[in-house]
């Protein structure tokens, strides 16, 4: 019997799934950046040896830059692999549980994980930080926009959209980084 603690983590415009192997444990979280941190805490906590991530380019790319920025062992498998792996089982692909077809792949196929390279988990970490110091300066100014008079009210809002922006430049700047880094090839 196999003990090796190994998740799944499919990543939809809908939310976050994950699931552990053999313990069985599954969560799900909001695709947000309090989702993706939960989803690193907890999967950190648990301290799997694997985690299988379907590496489509697109949405997974925040959730895989803040799982690697924990310093989490990451394995990327292309779909097809995937759709082969669940046909050879019996399985059809597009399961509610899709994580946990990724735990089972993780578990039988043992996909190479590759190491993050440390100049890129520190440019990760450093991306990350500046991005939650951002989120929690707009949180505050989000809380001073009523309760200001309105000429001031005028400002905090211009100071909101510019935060937004820096918010979202830096997560497409994180996107960049996986995207272009050895650990998504």
């Amino acid at each position: 019997m196999d003990t090796r603690v190994v998740a799944g983590v499919d990543v939809k415009s809908t939310g976050i799934q994950a699931v552990v192997r053999p313990s069985g444990e599954q969560w799900n979280a909001n695709v947000d950046d309090p989702g993706m941190s939960k989803t690193a805490d907890v999967l950190s906590s648990i301290q799997p040896e694997i985690i299988v991530m379907e590496s489509q380019g697109g949405i997974e790319l925040p959730v895989a830059g803040i799982l690697a920025t924990a310093g989490l062992p990451l394995a990327f498998v292309s779909r097809r692999n995937v759709r082969d792996f669940a046909r050879s089982i019996g399985r059809i692909r597009e399961d509610e549980n899709h994580a946990a077809l990724l735990a089972y792949f993780a578990q039988l196929i043992r996909p190479e994980v590759r190491a993050i390279p440390t100049d890129l988990l520190e440019h990760l970490k450093a991306l990350k930080t500046r991005k939650e110091e951002i989120l929690s300066i707009l949180a505050q100014e989000r809380s001073r926009q009523e309760t200001n008079p309105t000429p001031v009210q005028r400002d905090i809002r211009n100071h909101i959209y510019f935060l937004e922006k820096s918010a979202f430049a830096l997560g497409e700047e994180i996107n960049r980084a996986v995207r272009s880094s050895s650990i998504w090839r």
